[in-house]
């Protein structure tokens, strides 16, 4: 490929904190490299509580456990995501209800909310696709109006902000993402940012396999036993180490991203100014993780997509809806008259987007895509 989809970011100073983990020869967690990246975390984004976790899936599954998602409890989900936002919970037992998107955005569509809320809704799970996000406020009011809670599947959204607010520190529970295919990363790793203060003592035992070894580690008690489900949700010192260098070079990783997606919306405005392809206004301070145009249809799309790629430029769809799988196909979903899901993710293709990527480079997928609209 001249331009791959993806190249993850390395700062260079990963070795040097890996290494001081040797040193110390302590490698589980939580250790001291997780202690300073989680108030690291708890800085940049704002929330207080903060902890480490093996992925953003196993942070979801956490947030299920905490908020005790059992057998015929409900959980709202957008139907365009990852199928680990709808997996956490339907492992415990969940009955999922699907609902649209907006199509500006991509993120749950709130006007359906009151439609698909019952008595035995549990919880809201609001997915901001690409870091961005739109009413967080009305979600958040339904939310505290019906006495359910709040996750937030913010996996693609470290450094993005609404109302200069982080994003994951709007609800019960925050889910973040450091898998190497995002802005900032660690091979796997995830984090769970605990806004609901009468979690964090259950978090804490489910995160240690459902025991009290945290309090024992911290001589509260003389030994540690089962207290709860739980499992093992912690991450490896080894991967912390990773991501602190990774951390301390967040800015700078925003600041180059969005350059980059700048150039983008340049090369390709004209384009949006004829109504030929759309791109996502940016309605919230968002970090660059995704740069991604809608096309007429897919049968445009996925011939775009392969232009694209025999030129040799990496190109992507993104999900399925997850209504229209077979698994999603058991559960109800809400809609309007238009499937947005079905009909936004068919007009979607992500673009490269990396931190090495070259300016020139994106001249060059700009050039390609309007080469491909005027033949």
């Amino acid at each position: 490929m001249k331009i791959p989809f993806n190249i993850p970011f390395v700062s260079g100073d990963e070795v040097t904190y890996i290494n001081e983990v040797i040193a110390n020869k302590s490698f589980s967690y939580p250790g001291v490299f997780s202690k300073k990246c989680e108030l690291e975390l708890s800085k940049i984004t704002g929330c207080k509580t903060v902890r480490l976790t093996a992925s953003c899936t196993s942070a979801l599954e956490l947030a299920a456990l905490a908020i005790d998602i059992n057998e015929g409890d409900e959980v709202i989900v957008p139907s365009f995501t990852f199928v680990s936002s709808a997996n956490a919970f339907v492992l415990r037992g969940a009955k999922l209800v699907l609902v649209d998107i907006h199509p500006e955005t991509m993120c749950l569509d709130e006007s359906l909310l009151e439609q698909a809320i019952t008595s035995r809704t549990k919880a809201i799970v609001l997915v901001h696709y690409a870091g961005l996000t739109k009413n967080i406020e009305e979600v958040r009011e339904l939310c505290n109006k019906h006495a359910i809670y709040l996750i937030e599947d913010a996996a693609q959204s470290m450094d993005s902000y609404y109302n200069n607010q982080h994003l994951g520190t709007f609800g019960d529970i925050g889910c973040i993402s450091f898998h190497d295919t995002k802005n900032i990363q660690c091979g796997e790793g995830g984090a769970i940012l605990i806004n609901n203060k009468t979690l964090i003592e259950k978090i804490d035992v489910i995160i240690e396999k459902g025991t009290d070894r945290k309090a024992f580690l911290a001589g509260e008690v003389n030994e540690y036993t089962w207290k709860t489900l739980g499992s093992s949700y912690g991450l490896s010192e080894i991967n912390v180490a990773f991501l602190l260098a990774q951390l301390k070079a967040l800015k700078k990783v925003t600041k180059k991203r969005k350059s980059l997606y700048g150039l983008y919306q340049e090369a390709l405005n004209p384009l949006k100014l004829s109504g030929l392809i759309d791109f996502p206004e940016t309605v919230n301070k968002h970090n660059a993780h995704i740069f991604f145009i809608k096309l007429k249809d897919k049968q445009q799309r996925n011939e775009l997509e392969s232009y694209l790629l025999n030129s040799g430029i990496a190109a992507y769809t993104h999900y399925s809806p997850l209504h229209l799988s077979d698994k999603g196909k058991n559960y109800p979903y809400f809609c309007f008259k238009r499937d947005y899901s079905k009909i936004e993710s068919d007009r979607l293709l992500r673009l490269p987007l990396f931190f090495d990527l070259e300016p020139d480079k994106i001249k060059m997928c700009g050039a390609l895509i309007n080469q491909y609209f005027k033949k």
